[in-house]
């Protein structure tokens, strides 16, 4: 992994799912600093501690957790947690059982994003912030391929019966429309395909905009997510090139196999 040789801080919320305990465990595993606003600082132990192997066992010493949800935070509370970060990254998602898909809050994921941007304007202006979407949300910039009949067809049901994809759709444009490229925070969407368990490889691809359809396009190790955006932290001629970007990513297959 290529990097800048800097020790960095970074806020992870959504820290204990499938993507971001990854990358939770890749930025200490090069002896970063983490932060983690989490329910349960034991179970943010317990899944790092599912990763580890009998050759590579993750430090905590350099994580530091915030037992809370996100939204139950004040404002000044969440600006005490972005302080001195050098990226903030959101792997929050909706839980995806009844209660997760159509309890409230409904808008979950695009209130974290306006809350941890506004507190980056207040306490951490040069702040990365990531945030991992899904390729089947169109970028709001207009320059993704024009689905099929079919898919639009899908999208538009998704959008009307699962809230959790009107709220990712809600927090891309968020980003893209509300802050632009003009307010001071850096952003970037990260897109994975279908996703998929795995170690990480590093051997994916970025694209501008999604590959083929909207099913069976491809799969994304949640592994190769929490790598790519551990790039885009340490390695700021990485993050140049996907600010204010909705970059696709897709494993490479091909690679792996050979």
């Amino acid at each position: 992994m290529t990097s800048n040789n800097t020790t960095t801080t970074t806020l992870v919320v959504g820290a204990t799912g499938a993507t971001g305990k990854w990358l939770v465990k890749l930025l200490l595993d090069q002896g970063h600093h983490v932060r983690v606003i989490a329910r349960s600082k034991d179970r943010m132990v317990s899944v790092l501690q599912e990763l580890d192997t009998e050759d590579q066992k993750t430090s905590t010493d350099n994580l530091t957790i915030k037992e809370a949800a996100v939204l139950d935070l004040s404002d000044a509370e969440l600006q005490e947690q972005v302080n001195g970060c050098n990226a903030v990254v959101s792997c929050l998602g909706h839980t995806m059982d009844f209660k997760g898909m159509y309890g409230h809050p409904r808008k979950l994921v695009t209130e974290v994003v306006r809350r941890l941007t506004d507190a980056i304007k207040v306490t951490a202006p040069t702040a990365k912030f990531i945030l991992m979407g899904t390729d089947a949300v169109a970028n709001p910039n207009g320059q993704d391929d024009k689905r099929t009949f079919a898919e639009r067809s899908i999208i538009f049901l998704l959008r009307h019966l699962l809230p959790p994809h009107a709220d990712n759709e809600a927090a891309a444009a968020y980003l893209h429309n509300t802050l632009g490229t003009n307010s001071g925070v850096e952003w970037s969407v990260v897109r994975p395909t279908d996703l998929i368990n795995g170690s990480p490889t590093e051997k994916y691809q970025l694209f501008d905009k999604p590959q083929g359809g909207l099913i069976g396009s491809g799969v994304t190790t949640r592994a190769n997510v929490a790598h790519c955006m551990t790039e885009f932290i340490t390695n700021n001629e990485k993050w140049s090139e996907y600010k204010f970007k909705m970059p696709v990513i897709l494993d490479n297959v091909t690679a792996e196999t050979n």
